[in-house]
């Protein structure tokens, strides 16, 4: 199996996992394999369904009031338990970050490497080829490990969602995971989120830059 990682935003999924799972999926295909997505939150709700559409083949939906908010400790006992009772081949993150944080340290703990901030994914041998930027961005270096799971992160933008197909046919199982309190050792204490007028950066159709390149 190969497992995206999901992100929500108010109940629904963040562009990120739609072109994570875009990603997923031709893997999956080409290996023959099926795609999951795990969604963690308090209340995941429609989402499982908007990750079936997006072509996911199973979700895991684990809620818990806990995870209402990012915090590393508690979603690391969540995927310290998807990476062994699952047992995926691939996991993909979006680089944003939750998945900047998460990724390398599940990685650790699975005595595993992540490749950070990949522009491309590629398979040769049953292995997965990470192509991520080097120098600055001057140039592109291709990466692979022969542990098991490969861990790698997706820059946003880079690779292509699916169409979303809400016909398409996909399990939704629910993954309950008892977490440790004692061992979630940081906690979001308030939120503030800063309104902002006009399309974000990241949106736009087309960019204009001045200064030196």
């Amino acid at each position: 199996m190969i497992l995206v990682v999901g992100e929500l935003a108010e109940g629904k999924l963040l562009p990120i996992t739609a072109e994570a799972l875009g990603a997923g999926r031709k893997l999956a295909d080409e290996l023959k394999d099926e795609l999951g997505c795990i969604l963690i939150s308090d209340k995941v709700g429609d989402a499982a369904k908007e990750a079936v559409a997006a072509g996911a083949d199973k979700v895991f939906v684990t809620e818990d009031a806990a995870l209402k908010d990012y915090e590393n400790d508690a979603y690391m006992q969540v995927m310290d338990k998807a990476a062994k009772d699952l047992a995926p081949k691939i996991i993909l993150m979006g680089q944003t970050s939750i998945g900047r944080d998460l990724a390398p340290r599940l990685a650790f703990r699975l005595g595993v490497s992540a490749v950070m901030d990949c522009l491309e994914l590629a398979l040769e041998g049953g292995k997965l080829l990470c192509t991520r930027p080097v120098y600055g961005g001057n140039a592109r270096a291709t990466f692979t490990s022969d542990a098991t799971p490969q861990i790698a992160t997706v820059r946003q933008k880079a690779m292509t969602p699916i169409a979303p197909d809400a016909s398409r046919a996909g399990a939704v199982n629910p993954f309950p995971v008892t977490l440790d309190a004692a061992k979630i050792r940081a906690k979001v204490t308030e939120t503030v989120k800063e309104e902002v007028a006009g399309i974000k950066l990241e949106d736009a159709q087309a960019v204009v830059a001045g200064g030196r390149g």
